[in-house]
């Protein structure tokens, strides 16, 4: 997630956007019953697989009611709250009806400047385009950040590597300091599903990759209008020879798939995103993932909808990846994981700046049984972004896809790592840490060895 303004006024709120509905989970087992109990009501259901061959999920679910996501046991009821009220009464009286919540809205969670308001200011969108004097000044003051970094594989927080500085010539920082640059692997044969704000396959750097696409966001353009989903794609799926500039990506030959779960504001609901799981699955994808989140507070609980949708993905195989959010401002205040990232199902990912530390606004596991964990590089990453430009982002989005990349050479690796598996692997080969596993989960992202 990067940093950005992302508060809405009630009138930008209201133009354009779809009513929130009503999240029922339906009991295991129960799920058919409970559906003939919403269509007994008089709620029209669309299932999720009338929309499968669609380029676009309809915004008002083809005139139904409710959209049931068969995979998943869940569904979006959209109207009528006062008739659905008696219904889902009775269903959980009769264990029909496990859960009922209100749909939730999500948001994009990084962006450009989040820890460096004087890049902010001036305006640092399109690094190609920029004087080379600026640009090699930029470069002295990331090196002087990075050259306690990737010297050696025993550099942690508070260390100094005595070795010679790395610039950001060939590769970012990133890359180096998660070992990718030293990897054969490129993830080829995998499918990464980035569900985010859409994506610019057009973009020079991504000419002729196998790139598929669908909108799920409720009245917004196909194209990537933020920015944000075609950084992610390129930090977890960018090429390994950029047009112009250093290499910034990581599974530079797995399968792109780009489900736009989130506006053209940058904002989605339970609706898009629980869909675009659901594509996911359908495409086959070993590896989903999201950096997008909604905030949550001390003495909040992981939603349960999600907890069943990480388990069904891990049970099909497929890892899902999130980002653990951008709310705290450290070292005053440590906010906790947002959702969906604080499912036990799902992997929460922290961001780390250049020296090794926990970066001021990631978010931590202040809430019971709610713990990162994994990080990795999210401070100043340089990617891709819509009309052949790049720049660089902060946010715990920008780390999710260093994880989600770095997942894909695994899974190229051995076919036995996927779903749980692949989770497992992840955690293996991390490198420690000096920070506590509520900060840091078990460790420092890291490239398998090849």
């Amino acid at each position: 997630m990067a940093k950005r303004s992302t508060r809405r006024t009630a009138s930008e709120q209201a133009e354009g956007t779809p009513r929130l509905g009503t999240v029922v989970r339906f009991t295991p087992q129960a799920a058919r019953a409970g559906v003939r109990q919403l269509e007994g009501s008089g709620f029209r259901v669309a299932s999720s697989k009338d929309f499968r061959s669609a380029k676009a999920v309809p915004n008002d679910f083809d005139g139904a009611d409710v959209q049931y996501f068969e995979r998943f046991g869940i569904a979006i009821v959209r109207r009528d709250d006062e008739r659905l009220r008696p219904m889902v009464e009775k269903a959980m009286q009769q264990k029909t009806v496990s859960g009922v919540r209100p749909e939730r809205t999500y948001r994009a969670l990084g962006a450009a400047g989040m820890q460096r308001a004087e890049i902010a200011q001036a305006s640092f969108a399109g690094v190609a385009t920029l004087d080379q004097d600026y640009l090699r000044g930029y470069r002295d003051g990331i090196n002087e950040l990075v050259d306690r970094l990737l010297g050696s594989s025993d550099v942690v927080e508070g260390e100094r590597a005595a070795v010679p500085r790395v610039d950001e010539t060939t590769a970012t920082w990133g890359l180096q300091a998660t070992r990718v640059i030293g990897s054969s692997l490129t993830g080829a044969g995998i499918r990464v599903a980035v569900l985010d704000t859409g994506f610019d396959h057009t973009h020079q750097d991504f000419v002729g990759r196998a790139v598929t696409k669908k909108l799920f966001a409720s009245r917004s353009s196909d194209d990537d209008m933020v920015g944000h989903g075609t950084h992610c794609i390129g930090t977890a799926c960018g090429p390994m020879r950029p047009a112009t500039g250093p290499r910034y990506g990581i599974a530079y030959e797995a399968e792109i798939y780009a489900g736009k779960v989130l506006g053209d504001d940058g904002f989605g609901t339970d609706r898009s995103i629980i869909a675009g799981m659901d594509w996911a699955l359908d495409q086959n994808c070993q590896i989903i993932s999201m950096s997008l989140g909604a905030a949550t507070r001390l003495g909040d609980q992981p939603s349960d909808d999600y907890e069943q949708i990480g388990q069904v993905c891990l049970d099909a195989g497929t890892l899902v990846i999130a980002a653990a959010g951008n709310e705290s401002a450290r070292p005053q205040r440590i906010a906790p994981l947002g959702s969906p990232a604080n499912a036990s199902t799902i992997m929460a990912v922290a961001a780390v700046d250049n020296a090794f530390r926990i970066a001021s606004f990631s978010c931590g596991g202040m809430n019971p049984s709610q713990e990162v964990d994994i990080a990795a590089p999210g401070v100043a990453i340089l990617s891709s972004l819509p009309g052949n430009k790049y720049d660089r982002w902060d946010g715990t989005s920008m780390a999710t896809p260093h994880v989600s990349g770095i997942a894909a050479l695994i899974a190229q690796s051995n076919n036995a790592f996927r779903g749980w598996a692949l989770w497992a692997r992840l955690l293996q080969i991390s490198r420690p840490l000096r920070f506590p596993p509520r900060d840091i989960g078990k460790g420092f992202a890291q490239a398998p060895p090849s």
